[in-house]
């Protein structure tokens, strides 16, 4: 190729100017539409976890909640929660982190390892207290809950930490 090959003349610089100022403009199109949720969040119930929870050891920054039992149920699963799961709660920046490994046994038989972290800080409008539970079973039954995305909302019940757990669809 000869120098005159390789360089653009202005007609071709302004050409390609112009095309690279339209796919920019596309691309900030593009970005702002991206900023608007294309559909709603839709979610359904899936149960109800009321956990027991003994006194919580003073570690430091971190305290340890020992989960002594509970129960859980919804429309698609019940049972109860087995002794021996904990709540690994550290204090950051001004709200709670939280770090919770359960087993659940279902009223069939199965088992269901439950583990879920969350946040807990005091808003202007209250206690905002959201957990992300995450679930490994090797029950064919109830392998659909290795495959789903779940939030929890914290629940008053007197004497237990409790959550409504939904689904993400």
């Amino acid at each position: 190729m000869s120098n005159n090959e390789k360089s653009l003349n202005r007609r071709q610089f302004t050409k390609l100017g112009a095309a690279a100022i339209a796919a920019a403009a596309t691309g900030a199109s593009q970005m702002a539409s991206a900023q608007t949720a294309a559909s709603e969040l839709e979610s359904t119930f899936l149960m109800e976890l009321a956990l027991d929870v003994a006194d919580q050891l003073d570690t430091g920054h971190t305290s340890i909640a020992p989960v002594t039992g509970g129960t859980f149920g919804g429309p698609r699963l019940r049972g109860t929660v087995r002794d021996g799961g904990a709540d690994w709660i550290t204090q950051v920046s001004g709200h709670s982190s939280l770090d919770v490994r359960i087993t659940l046994d279902t009223d069939d038989g199965e088992i269901i390892y439950m583990t879920y972290t969350g946040v807990v800080h005091r808003a202007d409008s209250g206690l905002y207290w959201r957990v992300r539970p995450i679930f490994q079973t090797a029950s064919e039954k109830y392998d659909w809950l290795n495959h789903i995305v779940c939030v929890g909302k914290s629940k008053q019940i007197p004497g237990k930490v409790a959550y409504d757990v939904f689904e993400i669809l």
